[in-house]
């Protein structure tokens, strides 16, 4: 044992001399090539802090390589790093390398921005700034003769710039990493290495979301990397890792290097916030182990709810909310509204004897059975129809085409949106996130860009008059289709709830005047149950809006009945909401058929079908 001790320390020591006298710089950085990759992933190449990473987290790392030695090489790393800002990534590490009789202490911090060349296309730059200091320690040479080359040793201060590039474009990073570019020994003032003796390196990620799984399997990321190494004149060195990230459980990570040798890795979440992590690497000589545990600070979210008014940006404004009794102060008002209701309820009554007499009604297909249209309209009798709101002629319901934008051509629009983000990567990433909400509500999220402002909004529906978005908007609050999860961040953190950032934004797509017409989109009928409550009705009801407020379901419903379209609404008892519907019938198929036709092609707009049972 002593034998083979003693050749393992003259192998070392020789080493170490070796490369020291060579100058080169890589005998102060040589972790940076084996780490977590899932923690600490800029030690590995600089950008990485700033791409597919919405975290930040301390980590304490301990490594011991030629474990089966004594006194073997060690490494305690301690590290903060992660996303900053939504296209900003940074680190801070310190750290301390024993090896043999002599010992590395430094400090390495990190910067890394992300640009947008494109939709799909992203250029990141970063650089990683080392500071190291080497010393030796003389008191662990144990010979009896002192060794003049320990003795007379002089630390060695050396300040290292290593820039890196990444270009990224859909679920692959490829990019070029110089580890010494600028490494500068402060001591002798001069270059530690050569132009020849530098060291570059290029790697390639590969980075696939389980964006639809469950389970423990939710959220879950695999990724592969793939790295290229030229260190000076010396041979092309390679190496790559893969790593299957687990949110809810853990990791399992496996690695190869052509100079280390083969790595295994496992690490376990303790909880939401801390994290164990272990590797093993055996190589041709001695194996080594490295342990860490990490605090991990929780996911970051960078989007801006609604944007502060500022120059050459478009206004955002929230729909104001009309006082209740805004016109009921006038005696006079209410009395020609109600004048006005009895009126177009005696028009229709007009209408429907004439109908009859002329023995030429609507073919059976086109319309619902009488004894569904008798049930039409049920609204409350213990409720006055609140008249306070004005009632609008406009018929939007019966459009049923929408104007898009050709190639060149322009459009301006007032877009409902919940969200705003930097890059079009995160509007995606929201969207498939809230995409299981949005299906079981029947929304439809996309996204759109604004030239103008350079943002990407997710928004629902876009309106060419600004009241059509407002209604929309009072529409979705009044659902409370966006209240925030208990486990938001983002609303735990703004004391904020999606609803609240519902805006409306008025956007122009384009650069020319060509426009076309389209049908409105159409989402497959979907049925919601909603448990009978107190004295609901039971039955099919096609429904087209659900309001908090009494006088927006009143003009809903005096609109629509305008347009000849019998309406009502019914009463949750639970919720208090009152949920505007254009039919209610017994039969499915009934619901279903005229869901799909748009009822006989009286109302285009967004609907659903409700089944009360």
């Amino acid at each position: 044992m002593i034998k083979r001790n003693i050749i393992l320390g003259l192998l070392m020591y020789s080493a170490i001399v070796g490369a020291q006298v060579s100058g080169g710089s890589q005998k102060y950085n040589s972790f940076t090539s084996r780490n977590f990759m899932k923690f600490n992933r800029f030690l590995t190449v600089p950008t990485f802090s700033a791409l597919r990473e919405n975290k930040t987290s301390l980590n304490a790392i301990v490594r011991n390589s030629f474990v089966d030695f004594e006194d073997s090489p060690k490494l305690y790393l301690l590290s903060y790093a992660g996303k900053m800002r939504e296209n900003v990534g940074a680190g801070l590490a310190v750290y301390q390398q024993e090896v043999g009789v002599f010992k590395d202490f430094g400090a390495l911090a990190n910067y890394a921005h992300r640009m947008q060349l494109s939709d799909n296309l992203d250029l990141t730059f970063g650089f990683n700034v080392l500071y190291s200091r080497r010393s030796a320690d003389g008191l662990k040479v144990n010979t009896q003769q002192p060794d003049p080359a320990i003795s007379n040793f002089q630390d060695i201060p050396i300040v290292n710039w290593q820039p890196a590039v990444t270009l990224s474009f859909g679920k692959f990073d490829v990019g070029v990493f110089f580890e010494n570019l600028l490494d500068f020994e402060l001591r002798e003032n001069k270059m530690a290495t050569s132009f020849s003796e530098k060291t570059y390196s290029g790697h390639l990620v590969y980075t696939h979301e389980f964006t639809y799984a469950g389970g423990i399997f939710e959220a879950a990321v695999f990724r592969v990397l793939g790295l290229a190494r030229k260190p000076g004149d010396g041979d092309f060195g390679y190496g790559g890792n893969v790593i299957f990230d687990l949110p809810k459980a853990g990791w399992l990570k496996a690695g190869y290097d052509k100079e280390y040798g083969i790595s295994a890795g496992a690490g376990v979440n303790l909880s939401d916030k801390i994290s164990i992590g272990f590797s093993y690497e055996k190589g041709d000589f001695a194996a080594t182990n490295e342990i860490g545990i990490i605090y991990n600070f929780g996911e970051k979210s960078f989007s801006r709810r609604v944007p502060k008014r500022r120059s050459g940006s478009v206004s955002v404004k929230l729909p104001e909310r009309k006082p209740k009794n805004k016109f009921r102060a006038n005696d006079s008002s209410k009395e020609l509204n109600s004048a006005y209701d009895s009126i177009n309820k005696l028009n229709k009554k007009v209408d429907e004897i004439l109908r009859i007499l002329k023995e030429n009604p609507p073919p059976a297909k086109e319309l619902p059975e009488e004894k569904d249209t008798s049930e039409l309209v049920v609204i409350p009798e213990n409720e006055e129809k609140d008249t306070s709101l004005r009632r609008r002629t406009d018929t939007p319901w019966r459009r049923s085409t929408i104007t898009r934008t050709r190639n060149g051509g322009s459009r301006t629009a007032y877009y409902v949106a919940a969200n705003q983000f930097k890059s079009k990567e995160n509007a995606e990433a929201y969207i498939e996130e809230k995409k299981w909400k949005f299906e079981k509500e029947g929304i439809d999220a996309k996204y759109v860009y604004d030239s103008k402002t350079k943002f990407y909004y997710v928004y629902f529906d876009s309106f060419a008059k600004k009241e059509n978005a407002e209604r929309m908007t009072e529409e979705f609050k009044d659902k409370k289709l966006f209240d925030g999860e208990d486990n938001d961040p983002l609303a735990l953190k703004n004391k904020k709830t999606y609803k609240e950032a519902v805006f409306i934004v008025k956007i122009t797509t384009g650069d020319g005047k060509q426009t076309y017409k389209e049908r409105k989109p159409q989402p497959p009928a979907k049925i919601l149950t909603i448990k009978k409550v107190g004295n609901m009705e039971e039955g099919y009801y096609i429904q087209v809006g659900a309001f908090g407020n009494k006088a927006y379901a009143d003009r809903f419903v005096d609109e629509l009945q305008n347009d000849n379209i019998a309406a009502g609404y019914f009463i949750h008892p639970s919720t208090g909401l009152r949920h505007v519907y254009i039919l209610k019938t017994i039969s499915k198929a009934k619901a279903i058929k005229l869901y799909e036709n748009n009822l006989n092609g009286a109302y285009y707009d967004r609907k659903s079908i409700v089944n009360i049972k």
